[in-house]
């Protein structure tokens, strides 16, 4: 037996979670296993993509929902795994609006960097004797305030802060951050696991979102099995630059 089709017997390419049913259909299958050491690789590849792709606690459109999210977000935007995966959750049965939820949802990610930087930015002024203009609560403030709360179940302290200095800002990141909540066609858990899936990945990993939506996702049914898999599928994007390279090399023209 060959060392490609060794590698073929560990991770048939007929399997619907098979990463070399993926790489079959972009790169000259003969290449990928040509050498022993490339066969290894792309044996242990597989085995990885499979245990990460094939738990029994996420179906394969919430898993596919998770991966959309987790390629979409701005820290790791990338597209051809977007639009891969958008594919494969359509497949899976997932409809056009709960793709665009998702997709609306990761939006937001971009502001987590507002928590500190606009802190230190207030913290600088003070230091300089700069008096920053500011705007003082107001009703339709509360308002907003309050809607957020309802809808996402919990209240950063430093978006008080954001709002003094940057309130129209402010205004529109509320409603970019709660307009998905209050009627998008994902239930609030399965919205939960896409946002725990894009805090946990290592080009984003915040802790203290992190700590929220696993909090709110256990408040919302989720079970520890779903929650692990989802970390799970965080950690698949590692997989993309082995993807990449090999698509780069062995790419059918």
């Amino acid at each position: 037996m060959s060392a490609h089709e060794a590698a073929r017997e560990v991770s048939p390419a007929g399997e619907p979670d098979s990463l070399e049913r993926l790489l079959y259909e972009t790169c000259e299958a003969d290449q990928l296993g040509a050498s022993a050491w490339r066969a290894r690789a792309l044996s242990a590849a597989s085995e990885y993509w499979r245990a990460s792709m094939t738990g029994h606690h996420l179906d394969r459109r919430m898993r596919e929902l998770v991966l959309v999210g987790i390629h979409a977000s701005p820290a790791s935007l990338h597209a051809p795994g977007v639009e891969r995966h958008i594919e494969r959750a359509l497949k899976a049965g997932a409809t056009h609006d709960e793709v665009i939820d998702v997709v609306f949802t990761v939006v937001g990610l971009a502001n987590h960097a507002l928590y500190t930087s606009v802190p230190i930015l207030d913290e600088e002024l003070e230091a300089a004797g700069v008096v920053a203009e500011r705007t003082a609560p107001s009703p339709a403030y509360q308002a907003a305030k309050d809607a957020f709360i309802a809808s996402r179940g919990f209240w950063e302290q430093r978006r008080d802060l954001i709002a003094e200095l940057i309130p129209d800002y402010s205004a529109a990141l509320d409603r970019l951050s709660t307009e998905a909540w209050r009627g998008g066609p994902l239930s609030p858990k399965d919205r939960t696991l896409v946002c725990i899936g894009i805090d946990s990945t290592v080009n984003h990993l915040f802790e203290p979102g992190l700590r929220r939506h696993i909090r709110n996702a256990l408040g919302h049914g989720a079970t520890a099995g779903e929650i692990l898999e989802v970390l799970q599928l965080a950690g698949v994007i590692g997989l993309e630059s082995y993807i990449t390279g090999t698509q780069v090399l062995f790419g059918r023209e």
